[in-house]
């Protein structure tokens, strides 16, 4: 190996290794959190996410199940999500739908959406909360563990730097077409936004083979 492969191959360690650093830990979950975010996202795009509605949708105790606020509120709302769209498509994967894993991906981005779709204006209450400056470590959580099950529920099992490429490339996709989604775009444009997303990925992924294919592989 030669030292600029040395050097690139330790770049790359290096940025996998801040990256799953900066991996968020799982959400607690449980029955009751679940039906009280429930009840809360059926009215927040009205109330807001506040732990006040919450008590009023949800029992005079219901705050003591999120001790950590309107931060834990959000990050849990988000979790729950994340936690019914893999069980969607790992029931489509079971049922032999989806055998590529591009088409996995584009299920699962697509299946997020439609759960959200009830609660779009909830949605958009949280995003007001989460796009503050203040709420960019939180923001960022969220993200990052949407993108992981995103990529879990595809069933992709790649490790190294093509965990953390891919992590970031499925950034890149799901970002554009969520905000689509969320600033009212219909069903087709939202789905062209994710394709040109998904296409583009492909394509640079096919650029890369093609550079780093060993020279005596390459066709001419």
């Amino acid at each position: 190996m030669s030292g600029r492969d040395r050097i690139l191959q330790f770049a790359a360690g290096a940025g996998y290794g801040l990256l799953q650093g900066m991996t968020p830990p799982s959400i607690e979950h449980s029955v009751e959190r679940d039906q009280a975010l429930k009840a809360l996202a059926a009215v927040a795009g009205e109330k807001g996410w506040t732990l006040t509605v919450l008590k009023e949708v949800a029992g005079p105790d219901a705050d003591l199940l999120f001790p950590g606020g309107r931060t834990e509120l959000l990050e849990a709302w988000a979790d729950l999500v994340d936690r019914e769209m893999t069980e969607r498509v790992l029931l489509a994967i079971d049922e032999g739908e989806c055998p590529r894993l591009s088409q996995k991906v584009r299920r699962a981005v697509l299946e997020r959406l439609d759960i959200l779709e009830p609660y779009r204006a909830a949605e958009r209450r949280a995003a007001t909360v989460l796009l503050s400056p203040c709420a960019g470590r939180t923001s960022a959580r969220i993200l990052s563990r949407t993108v992981n099950a995103i990529w879990d529920a595809s069933e992709d099992m790649s490790g190294g730097v093509t965990w953390a490429t891919k992590r970031i490339s499925l950034t890149g996709i799901y970002v554009p077409t969520f905000l689509a989604w969320l600033g009212g775009a219909d069903r087709g444009r939202v789905e062209q936004i994710l394709d040109a997303g998904l296409a583009r990925t492909r394509r640079l992924g096919e650029l890369k083979q093609r550079l780093f294919r060993p020279k005596g592989l390459r066709t001419a």
